[in-house]
């Protein structure tokens, strides 16, 4: 049965979060009370990159540093403790003996958290760590959750959850990817997958959904998740498809329809919220094919990932559900120095002194670059003393034949 136990109930109107968009999403706005708009710094941000924006050479935004004034004190590493919140659904999983049961619950867990990082960062972004940055936490219960950065260039973050009694393990590697798809769009993904190990051996994988940021420099500024993902249990041969119902609007179609309803109002047509999704689990891995041979799965289901999840009937999480118990903590004596919440342009931009933050984000920047170099001078010269050694000894053979 499910957390919380609730049977579905279609006629009821679920919460929503309140910082949902009218027509779905999060609706990112800046943080009350803020005399920073973030709007017009990107604005001049895109204009200082123009030339090269028009010449198409400027898309991937981890290339671009994002000024501290825009940047919320918190790494990409802390971010992972948000997506991996809910683990007492990770906790119900591993009670689980039927693994299509088991399935519900992972895939409540990975719909759960996909809205904490958004609505907490509002219009602001992360902070990119540097290699070798290091973030730990842990939770009442023992859980424990360990982050690095592994690489530079593609940024890439290492991350293991570990349940106190070991139950299971959660692991996996992702590589952050922002890119502009036009002035007014970045389209993102964490490339990778995550990996839950239970205790029996049984491992479940699960994709990372994409991610769309609209309204960059005009209209109201949203995210979204759009298409579909998978998680699959090769053990048991189940596949869970989640499918968004994000439907692909041009802003300036947005802003035109706004424009003639503004004058001759239009009948009111009821769509689905952009942050709905529907869910099947089915045998196998392949869902075309299932779908052509008039097998529908095992399961379905359909929810909001900023209000409920239900999978047969019954409700799994509420966006309501108190997480109390399972915040993530630091115990301060076991941080490294490495810890991402030691850097000091997040200690000055939480103090809102952006001046400071600029600087030391800069400096940060500054000598990642630096090493960045080192190691490539290194391996270069490791190349050529190799290459040097492979000649050295050609040529001793050579001269001891010729003599």
């Amino acid at each position: 049965m499910a957390l919380n136990i609730e049977k579905f109930d279609a006629t009821k109107p679920y919460p929503r979060h309140k910082n949902a968009y009218s027509t779905g999403g999060v609706h990112l706005k800046e943080e009350e009370g803020s005399t920073v708009n973030t709007r017009d710094i990107v604005l001049n941000l895109v204009k200082t990159m123009g030339a090269k924006l028009k010449e198409g050479k400027i898309l991937d935004l981890l290339k671009v540093s994002r000024p501290a004034l825009i940047s919320y004190p918190r790494t990409y590493l802390e971010c992972v403790a948000g997506d991996v919140l809910y683990t007492k659904l990770l906790d119900k999983a591993a009670a689980c003996e039927d693994p299509l049961e088991r399935m519900k619950y992972v895939v409540a867990f990975t719909m759960a958290g996909l809205h904490r990082n958004a609505v907490e960062m509002g219009n602001n972004g992360p902070l990119n760590p540097i290699l070798g940055e290091t973030f730990s936490a842990e939770k009442s219960d023992g859980t424990k959750l360990y982050c690095e950065q592994i690489s530079h260039h593609p940024p890439v973050s290492a991350y293991l959850l570990i349940h106190p009694q070991g139950e299971y393990k959660l692991y996996g590697t992702g590589e952050v990817a922002a890119r502009l798809t036009g002035l007014n769009t970045i389209h993102g993904q964490r490339i990778g997958q995550t990996v839950i190990e239970f205790k029996n051996g049984d491992k479940i994988v699960a994709a990372n959904p994409e991610m769309k940021i609209e309204g960059i420099m005009m209209g109201d500024r949203t995210l979204n998740h759009i298409k579909s993902f998978t998680i699959t249990d090769k053990t048991n041969q189940l596949t869970a498809e989640i499918t968004f119902n994000y439907e692909e609007v041009g802003t300036l179609s947005k802003i035109t329809t706004g424009f003639k309803n503004f004058f001759k109002p239009v009948p009111l047509v009821t769509k689905p919220f952009s942050d709905t999704f529907s869910v099947v689990i089915y045998k196998g891995d392949n869902y075309k094919e299932l779908n052509e041979t008039g097998k529908n799965g095992l399961s379905r289901g359909s929810g909001s990932w900023l209000s409920f999840i239900e999978i047969d009937g019954e409700v799994y999480w509420r966006v309501g559900d108190s997480v109390e118990g399972e915040t993530w903590t630091q115990n301060d004596i076991a941080k490294l120095v490495s810890d991402s919440t030691n850097r000091l342009d997040s200690k000055y931009i939480k103090e809102k002194n952006y001046d400071q933050a600029q600087k030391e984000k800069d400096a940060l920047e500054n000598l990642q670059r630096h090493d960045a170099k080192l190691r490539k001078e290194n391996v270069r010269a490791e190349v050529i003393q190799q290459e040097t050694q492979k000649v050295e000894e050609n040529v001793q053979p050579e001269a001891e034949n010729a003599q």
